[in-house]
């Protein structure tokens, strides 16, 4: 299969795969924060009142419309928000095939990283339809990191500067919600990096800055209006935790990236948890920290940017997760494979740079230069090929495992959808421990809302 084939049909199989998983490990039930949802808009779909308020921005308007084709054709189906995660996770599959094709990207280097992207590490966000709209906003960061590369790298097409400036706008402002942070943060950096070391025009990259802190500026703003839920977390200060345990936020930043090597519940089975996650989280800092000066040593962003891109925005994502959710207290939080879309844009990123850095190296004319060079080839091979193979394997481990857990899945969401059938009959505990919402009161408006127009399990 030739490599531009293999660009168009192996995403094309990774979004089936994820449908079929889909399939076999979820039922139609709203449940956990579908909630908080169906009591903040569905009282009247078509009414865009509810959006009408200082936090409109974290309500993330794009669901407004989708909403109302899910009640009006699927009966507000979760499987429908489903599969549009699907979808949303194949835009990201078939932009890094796409640019595996035009760098020349070998074709094993290629199925690694879609590999990485199609992994079962991201079950909680797969079976939760709530979060089709995250999968929705990272392709089209992705879309943003690929038309950026090429404008850099002076293979723009007619319209790419006009895109760049637009982009950011539509991302934020109806998307990104809390990821817009990390994506505008990186876009910065990369433009003060391109003007002042790569010596971009800075007309240029002043005015995609502008047009990517300003709506960054106005969803903050908005967010500053918004009240926010957090069942379980701590009143208490950074300061008094930090004073109690020392170790809490070094231990939640570092086992966060041992998640994108084995899933939270493999480590957890090992009978070793605490020592494999260091041991896998240190891993991966290193590849980070060895691809970073791959690019920088070897000054990788002037024949490519798109690598750069990921890197710095995985790596952010694990700040902002320890940064945000040290809160509860629990240094294996970061591990969650909710956070796993977050975090696999750096791993696809350190796949790219150490590909691309085997691709091309300087030789000079001495016997002993060229000798130096070829070693040093060899030894970049090597560390490539080991570090494709620890992130494959895991992968594929965790994506064996989940599949393994699909049965077992589907049987949770068959009591959830027994539970919910039969709402008035159940307890308040039940409810909540069923459901997974921490508000019964809220969990039986949310049901007799549902069930009155004959939506989701009541169609």
């Amino acid at each position: 299969m030739g490599k531009k084939a293999a660009s168009r049909l192996l995403p094309l199989f990774g979004i089936l795969f994820i449908t079929a998983y889909i399939r076999s490990a979820t039922v139609n039930v709203v449940y956990t924060d579908y909630m908080r949802l169906v009591n903040s808009y569905l009282n009247n779909v078509f009414s865009f009142e509810p959006y009408m308020h200082a936090d409109i921005l974290t309500r993330i308007p794009v669901s407004f419309p989708e909403r109302i084709v899910n009640v009006v054709f699927f009966r507000y189906s979760t499987m429908f928000d489903m599969m549009m995660g699907a979808l949303g996770l194949g835009v990201i599959g078939f932009t890094a095939a796409s640019y595996c094709v035009k760098r020349n990207i070998s074709l094993g280097m290629m199925i690694a990283v879609l590999i990485v992207i199609f992994s079962l590490d991201k079950w909680e966000m797969l079976t939760n339809g709530s979060g089709w709209v995250h999968f929705a906003a990272f392709g089209l960061f992705w879309y943003h990191y690929l038309v950026y590369d090429r404008e850099l790298a002076g293979e723009g097409k007619p319209c790419d500067g006009k895109r760049l400036q637009v982009l950011p706008w539509i991302i934020i402002l109806l998307f990104a919600g809390p990821y817009g942070a990390v994506y505008a943060v990186t876009f910065i950096i990369a433009d003060l990096f391109a003007m002042t070391v790569m010596k971009k025009d800075a007309k240029d990259c002043l005015k995609r800055i502008v047009c990517m802190a300003v709506p960054l500026f106005l969803y903050i703003l908005s967010r500053h209006f918004s009240v926010e839920d957090r069942a379980g977390a701590t009143t208490e200060s950074v300061f008094t935790v930090i004073s109690a345990d020392p170790s809490l936020i070094p231990l939640l930043f570092i086992r966060s990236f041992s998640s994108m090597i084995a899933g939270a519940e493999m480590i957890r089975s090992s009978g070793a948890a605490g020592a494999v996650s260091l041991t896998a989280g240190i891993f991966v800092i290193g590849c980070y920290v060895y691809a970073f000066l791959l690019n920088f040593r070897k000054r990788l962003y002037e024949r490519s940017t798109f690598p750069l891109l990921l890197l710095t925005s995985g790596f952010l994502n694990h700040v902002l997760i320890t940064c945000s959710r040290w809160i509860f207290l629990n240094s294996y939080y970061g591990m969650s494979s909710r956070y796993a879309l977050q975090y696999g844009a750096g791993i696809v990123g350190i796949l790219l740079t150490v590909s691309m850095a085997g691709k091309k190296e300087n030789a000079g004319t001495e016997a002993d230069a060229k000798t130096t060079v070829q070693r040093r080839r060899t030894a970049g091979k090597a560390a490539a090929v080991i570090i494709a193979a620890v992130f494959v394997t895991g992968n594929l481990l965790t994506t064996a495992h989940e599949i393994g857990m699909a049965p077992y899945r589907k049987e949770n969401f068959t009591a959830m959808r027994d539970t919910a059938l039969n709402f008035e009959n159940r307890t308040d505990a039940e409810l909540v421990k069923v459901l997974q919402y921490h508000d019964a009161e809220k969990t039986r408006k949310a049901l007799t809302l549902l069930k009155e127009r004959h939506l989701n399990v009541y169609e």
